[in-house]
């Protein structure tokens, strides 16, 4: 009499060796790319490039509207709740019209904005390596806009031991 389990008979039984390892794996490859995924998902801040100056500094909570000029030729708009893009345009244009069509959206975005007034002032942070005449010319539409004061920031002076 044999019993049941013995000899040569099928077992019924699921070997969970090989599942364990497999969930293991899949929950340590799990562990590793979620945070790269999660990064990705983040806006990153890009980093510009300001000119320096003598200029009296003024404190960050006077800051609470910004125009910035990106060195890829964006033109964001900052209220302190997160950029939202006014402008991008395509860098170094071989035709003058495309710039011209690019910025043509700034003026009517800052005007529908119900949360800017003619009074405020807009600080304006232009990239260095940026054309002169790409700044300009945005500065110019914010104030056909209506937005007559207009300040830029810049960097304080290098010092000079270091």
């Amino acid at each position: 009499m044999a019993f049941q389990g013995q000899g040569g008979g099928a077992i019924n039984e699921i070997n969970i060796t090989p599942l364990v390892d497999v969930m293991l794996v899949l929950l340590v490859v799990f562990m590793v790319t979620t945070p790269i995924i999660a990064e990705e998902m983040v806006q990153r801040k890009v980093e510009i490039d300001l000119p320096s100056t003598n200029a009296k500094p003024i404190q960050k909570s006077d800051m609470k509207t910004l125009v910035v000029l990106y060195p890829d030729y964006r033109v964001m708009l900052d209220l302190g709740e997160g950029p939202s893009l006014l402008a991008g345009c395509p860098p170094h244009p071989k035709d003058p019209d495309v710039q011209d069509r690019c910025l043509s959206e700034i003026k009517p975005k800052l005007q529908k904005n119900p949360k800017l007034t003619p009074e405020m002032t807009i600080f304006f942070l232009a990239d260095r390596s940026l054309p002169y005449g790409f700044a300009i010319d945005v500065m110019s539409r914010i104030k056909q806009a209506g937005y007559t004061k207009v300040g830029m920031v810049t960097n304080p002076p290098q010092s000079q031991g270091g």
